[in-house]
């Protein structure tokens, strides 16, 4: 069997686990990755042993990977999967899908017609607790669900959304805490629920990070 020949796009905070993610693996390698900081992209090149990009079309045109791996910031999700896709690549995509319904909706699109896996990151499906939670609800063991709310107490600074310099914008990040960090909780709640849901109550409110509107 012949390794699935992997690339990275994005070198930023969430690499390191893609990267040893594929390092790790015996059926995968990692054969390039690629950031528009080209110092970021050569260091993390240099310690992975593999060739790096500035450029993800170029990179997907030299290297032609089996798969992409996309580490970039939310705006950006749709346009590079699409571009992916189209040129042969199977998609593994950071969360959020994308930040808008119709963005996600042409990258679903895209993936039956190119006949390319697209696959988002949720990865709390797979935690031991998630698990045991889900099968209680399948089986029976909790009885019929009748509601459900989640909570999210997850704190983050003013320097975590300033010094991105995409974080906090609406047309960037799509969304802020709900997008970005929520979106866990909210994907586990929805998976445990299931789709039939017959009422959402909802409220929201800026507390925090007034300087961020």
């Amino acid at each position: 069997m012949s390794k699935l020949r992997s690339a990275i796009i994005g070198c930023g905070a969430i690499f390191p686990m893609h990267a040893s993610s594929i390092l790790n693996d015996e059926n995968a390698e990692l054969v390039a990755v690629c950031d528009i900081n080209e110092e970021r992209a050569k260091k993390k090149a240099q310690e992975c042993g593999c060739a790096f990009y500035t450029d993800y079309k170029d990179m997907i045109k030299k290297e032609k990977p089996d798969c992409v791996h996309i580490c970039l910031p939310h705006y950006l999700h749709a346009p590079v999967s699409i571009y992916a896709l189209e040129h042969g690549c199977h998609v593994i995509c950071e969360k959020p899908m994308a930040t808008s319904v119709l963005d996600a909706e042409k990258m679903i699109e895209t993936s039956k017609r190119t006949g390319k896996t697209l696959e988002i990151i949720l990865q709390n499906r797979y935690n031991q607790a998630s698990r045991f939670i889900k099968n209680a609800i399948e089986d029976g063991t909790l009885g019929k669900v009748l509601g459900a709310r989640a909570s999210v107490c997850w704190y983050r600074n003013d320097a975590y959304y300033s010094e991105s310099g995409w974080r906090g914008s609406l047309e960037k990040e799509g969304g802020s805490v709900c997008a970005n960090q929520a979106i866990h909780t909210l994907d586990l709640m929805l998976w445990f629920v299931g789709k039939n849901i017959s009422r959402i109550d909802a409220s929201t409110a800026t507390l925090i990070h007034m300087n961020m509107l």
